[in-house]
């Protein structure tokens, strides 16, 4: 599912060493195209273009912007959605810089425009992030082990920035590095180096850091034992991981999971049909997996009409997409339940047309069909009526 660190799996790196030996912060554009990784040891910000989105392996080095000028120890970077502005968290001074790009995404246009002082509240800040409006500024600091909210008054103008809230996360992380929220700001994201791992909160009252809840983490020594900047692909499917101890930008994956359990769903012309935003994914004959954030657990299995043979399968109340059962041919809407053994058919087909019924007029030994509806038969031969008791 989305989001759920705990299951999240490495898959390949980048190796950023050519660039900067101390890679901290990393950031991609919405299509993840372009990588940006702040580096520590040469205090510059650097591009890489991705031949395949988010796919680290094919970063190709573009280009690079000096921030020495305003911080001698830049911990992090972020941008704008539009990739017009771009924001510096600062050790040295404690700050949060802005830049304004004249080129959306385009490092070398950036400009200096301003500074937020954040060392009231933290006097070593190494993470920063935004809602994606440009209205809530969040930054995370090793000085006091804590998330702390800011409001903009003016979106991503970060002078306008007024001291909110903060979320203390020292009982699971005590040297804290990063922080960033799933889209629509329902979870929160902490990395850490004193153990190595990423934390996810979940927030029951969305960017309201005060009422985030701690649920699962993420160990990532496997590949730096010095984890420093994290990001998500937008729809929570890929986390990435820049390690300051082997200079590499890791990826991981975040799988779908299989569903095991009684589920609802809709099916029409043999393609799985999103009632909300659930979009299953087929890869056989009725086997499906779920990603987004589950079927509902309600309800009895409705597919619509079939025109065709449907074949299912069922085993431990799980689609499988092998095995023998298979459901007859259907022209109609036809409901279905789920049962230990497969599935069962809860609502007949329409009964059959009323069978016709065969008469014998003995006069002439002829013999009429008589509809069920009928009374009265004409013998034409004879003109005779017959009266036929139904």
């Amino acid at each position: 599912m989305a989001w759920d660190i705990a299951n999240a799996a490495y898959v390949s790196f980048k190796d950023v060493s050519a660039q900067d030996t101390g890679p901290m912060g990393v950031a991609f554009s919405p299509d993840g195209t372009k990588m940006f990784v702040q580096g520590y040891s040469t205090d510059s910000v650097y591009r890489y273009d991705l031949s395949t989105a988010w796919d680290v392996t094919s970063a190709s080095y573009v280009s690079t912007k000096a921030v020495s000028a305003q911080d001698g120890s830049p911990w992090d970077v972020v941008f704008s959605g539009d990739g017009t502005k771009m924001f510096i968290i600062g050790w040295a001074n404690g700050s949060v810089y802005r830049y304004d790009l004249s080129t959306a995404w385009d490092i070398t246009s950036a400009a200096y425009v301003s500074l937020k002082s954040v060392s009231a509240q933290d006097t070593q800040p190494t993470g920063v992030t935004f809602s994606p409006d440009g209205t809530k500024m969040f930054v995370i600091g090793r000085n006091s082990d804590g998330v702390h909210r800011y409001d903009l008054s003016t979106a991503w103008d970060v002078t306008s920035a007024t001291y909110v809230s903060l979320k203390d996360i020292s009982v699971q992380e005590r040297d804290p590095r990063d922080v960033t929220f799933s889209g629509d700001g329902s979870k929160m994201f902490v990395l850490g180096t004193a153990n190595k791992s990423a934390y996810r909160y979940d927030l029951s009252t969305a960017w309201d850091i005060t009422t985030a809840t701690y649920v699962s983490l993420k160990v990532v020594s496997a590949q730096d034992t010095n984890p420093n900047g994290f990001t998500f692909s937008g729809d929570g499917t890929i986390m990435f991981v820049s390690g300051y101890g082997t200079n590499k930008i890791y990826r991981y994956d975040i799988p779908p999971p299989t569903f095991t359990g009684t589920v609802a769903w809709t099916e029409a012309d043999d393609t799985a049909a999103a009632t909300g935003t659930h979009v299953p994914l087929f890869t056989g004959t009725a086997a499906w997996t779920e990603q987004d954030d589950g079927w509902a657990a309600t309800g009895t299995h409705v597919p619509p009409a079939f025109t065709g043979d449907v074949a299912w399968t069922e085993a431990d109340d799980t689609a499988t997409g092998a095995g023998t059962a298979t459901a007859p041919v259907y022209t109609g809407t036809v409901a279905w339940t789920e049962a230990a053994d497969g599935w069962t058919l809860t609502t007949a087909p329409p009964p059959p047309t009323p069978p016709e019924r065969t008469y014998t007029v003995a006069a002439d030994n002829r013999t009429y069909t008589v509809q069920p509806e009928s009374r009265t038969l004409t013998v034409p031969a004879e003109r005779r009526t017959l009266e036929v008791a139904l």
